[in-house]
């Protein structure tokens, strides 16, 4: 990141990264195989079982059709919940709710690659992501957001009678032939990622926030072999414009919001 300056009050949600790669098994990863990426991963990490319920609707030759379909997800969590690395045939994911800098971050990253590539085997890299989710709160019941956040994020006001209170914008702009970053944005009456998920945020937005939410990734057109060294090296890529373009959207008094130490609940 350019500026390098980390915020006692920043506001971030949720940083993940995912890396595709091609099917290593057909179904899904047993116990034992998560056991094998959690010892990899050190001490202090445990394996929690989520189940999650889909509603599935359509139309069919009898006429409507609706079903619940049931997953058991495996995911490796730390003891206190702040960080997650889930793993299945096809990728795994790392997300986290208690960042503080990238350097750590990163290190998570790379011995969470170094366990799937000694543990699965997969045959190469098919895509690589990078995911910082802001929710940005500021003093004020009813948020004046153009006072706070740069101009370009906010709705046109036509006409000007009438005055905008949710709108969602979203950018994707051409880093590298195979680097891309899609950036989303907009007000929400409260948080986007959920307090009730498996993760447990240790503070949660209570009122509107403004979304900011930066997805960076790398898809090659070839697929060059799966190691972490590669997985990093492509992290650090995808990371490299996000700060520019995050400093350039706030306001000198949003910044002096995130200087403040945060408040206890």
């Amino acid at each position: 990141m350019n500026s390098g300056e980390i915020f006692p009050n920043a506001p971030l949600a949720l940083v993940a990264a995912e890396v595709r790669y091609p099917a290593v098994a057909e179904g899904a990863l047993g116990m034992a195989i998560h056991r094998r990426i959690r010892d990899a991963l050190g001490a202090d990490w445990v394996i929690h079982n989520d189940t999650t319920q889909t509603f599935e609707a359509g139309v069919g030759a009898a006429g409507p059709q609706a079903s619940l379909r049931s997953e058991t997800v495996g995911r490796i969590t730390s003891r206190k919940r702040t960080r997650i690395i889930t793993a299945r045939p096809e990728n795994f994911t790392v997300e986290v709710v208690d960042y503080v800098r990238f350097a750590d971050f990163r290190d998570l990253l790379e011995r969470a690659s170094a366990a799937v590539e000694s543990v699965l085997r997969p045959d190469g890299i098919s895509r690589v992501g990078l995911r910082y989710i802001d929710e940005i709160t500021v003093p004020e019941s009813r948020p004046q957001w153009s006072r706070w956040l740069d101009s370009s994020l906010m709705a046109p006001a036509l006409p000007p009678e009438l005055t905008p209170t949710e709108w969602t914008g979203a950018v994707q702009y051409q880093v590298a032939p195979d680097q891309s970053l899609v950036f989303r944005y907009g007000p929400s009456a409260g948080p986007i990622v959920s307090p009730a998920g498996p993760l447990r945020r240790p503070r949660v937005p209570d009122g509107p926030i403004f979304m900011l939410d930066f997805d960076s990734s790398w898809q090659p057109s070839d697929i060059p072999a799966f190691t972490a060294d590669r997985i990093i090296e492509a992290t650090d890529r995808l990371r490299s414009p996000l700060r520019a373009l995050f400093d350039s959207l706030l306001e000198p008094s949003l910044l002096e919001v995130f200087r403040q130490e945060p408040t206890s609940d």
